[in-house]
């Protein structure tokens, strides 16, 4: 028999006609995304509800169930009090702040030029930086004693801070590290944003001699509004579930003066050993973050007009 009529053959078998059918059923090509869905995602979220009704000894695997107790532990704990003031002043400093940076940028590298785009991947560079690294780097340069950003103050003859040593300045300084290590990626995306808004409307506006602010604020703005929605969404996400910079740098100290919800979370169970508190945070910081997402689809998702 020839080599050709033996493929032939065998294409044409019963394990072909069974994986041609399964590859062309779409609840096939879904499985893995949906088992690696429900393992990674949706099993750990129920998981840690569940605990968060228990009292969980690791070491000896008992549960015991308590109810509401965690959860009125965190009500009557003025740290934790502290830790939600610290994480909303966080988020809002990073997604109002931290957005303006990145549009005024975004606008101004918007040209197609060598030097332009020179800058932006300039910009773009501490995004692929580990968190890590840039939050060793932004430690030396803080350091209260030698670090650059003291030496520069007292050549100016202005008082040296105590950075992130200090209970009053240690949030604003992981507030600057955090915001210049997201500001390269969001102005990409606001780049992207602006180059996708067609020609026409510019040309038509300034036949219509209208002003730059009007244009920026007519068209631009409006044009660009879906990029705004998903920055606001991501970045209000990820502001609440911050993690790597503060452990880096300040460990949630001084005084709890830069601890977040999400520190809490690990400080809970992997320093005290409670992770039934530690599972009750983490509820309270799902509720946050889901309500802060839906209620920006529902608030901005009406306003956002796509073309």
């Amino acid at each position: 028999m020839p080599m050709n009529e033996k493929l032939e053959l065998k294409q044409h078998g019963t394990c072909y006609r069974i994986l041609n059918r399964l590859l062309k059923n779409p609840y096939f090509l879904m499985a893995p995304a949906i088992i690696c869905c429900l393992v990674l995602t949706v099993y750990p979220v129920c998981f840690a509800i569940y605990l968060s009704f228990h009292k969980w000894d690791p070491i000896t695997s008992r549960k015991k169930f308590v109810g509401l107790e965690n959860f009125k532990y965190l009500l009557a704990s003025e740290d934790f009090h502290k830790v939600l003031l610290n994480t909303v002043i966080y988020m809002l400093v990073i997604l109002f702040v931290g957005l303006l940076i990145k549009v005024v940028l975004g606008v101004f590298l918007n040209k197609r030029t060598f030097a332009h785009n020179m800058v932006q991947t300039i910009v773009f560079t501490p995004h692929i930086i580990a968190s890590v690294a840039v939050a060793a780097i932004f430690m030396w340069l803080m350091d209260p004693t030698n670090g650059i950003f003291n030496v520069a103050l007292r050549a100016l003859h202005l008082p040296a801070s105590q950075w992130y040593y200090g209970s009053g300045t240690a949030l604003l300084s992981v507030l600057i590290v955090a915001i210049w290590s997201s500001t390269g990626y969001g102005v990409l995306r606001v780049i992207a944003g602006l180059r996708s808004i067609p020609e026409y409307l510019y040309e038509a506006a300034k036949l219509d001699k209208a002003g730059a602010f009007t244009t920026f604020t007519k068209i631009t703005i409006p044009m660009l509004s879906p990029t705004l929605l998903y920055l606001i969404v991501t970045t209000s996400a990820s502001a609440f579930t911050s993690f790597d910079i503060v452990k880096m740098m300040t460990e949630g100290g001084p005084d709890n003066a830069t601890n977040l919800i999400a520190y809490y979370v690990y400080q809970q169970g992997m320093g005290f050993n409670q992770y039934g508190r530690a599972m009750a945070a983490a509820v309270v910081l799902l509720i946050f973050n889901s309500s802060l997402s839906a209620l920006n689809f529902f608030v901005l998702g009406r306003r956002t007009h796509y073309q």
